[in-house]
């Protein structure tokens, strides 16, 4: 990182964008449980989304910044889809709608300078033969004070 003290705002983007999508009426409506998770334990009931993070340093001389880089998996089932795949596909949609090009307030030090939805793919059925798995990759880009 650039000069000043290095601190790392992925659990501040995450958080926002966590916040963002459980604030959307249609997503909280849909989605069961705990609905925006890091892991779900098993048996879960679906449908809901687990959130992956990664990033990578994004300073330059003066600022420092972070490229944050989130997988979105949206996890549904039989029970919870008509047709088959047709649920997963609203709720890509929707994540989709909420968070492309959204406004982030992430927690201080922290500002969302950019957040794009990259990729989607899916929903897929998973080996279990029941549960369709979609992602939504998203990029955000963040700056620290």
């Amino acid at each position: 990182m650039a000069a000043g003290t290095a601190s790392d705002a992925t659990f501040a983007i995450k958080a926002a964008v966590r916040a963002a999508l459980l604030a959307d009426s249609y997503l909280n409506s849909i989605l069961v449980g705990m609905k925006v998770v890091d892991d779900a334990p098993a048996g879960h009931a679906t449908p809901y989304i687990s959130i992956d993070t990664r990033s990578n340093d994004w300073s330059t001389a003066t600022e420092d910044g972070q490229e944050i880089l989130l997988d979105l998996s949206i996890w549904t089932q039989a029970a919870s889809q008509t047709p088959e795949t047709g649920s997963g596909r609203d709720i890509m949609a929707a994540v989709r709608r909420v968070l492309h090009t959204a406004v982030l307030a992430p927690a201080s030090p922290f500002h969302a300078v950019l957040i794009r939805v990259e990729n989607m793919l899916g929903p897929y059925r998973d080996p279990d033969g029941a549960t369709m798995h979609g992602v939504v990759s998203i990029r955000a880009l963040a700056d620290h004070d």
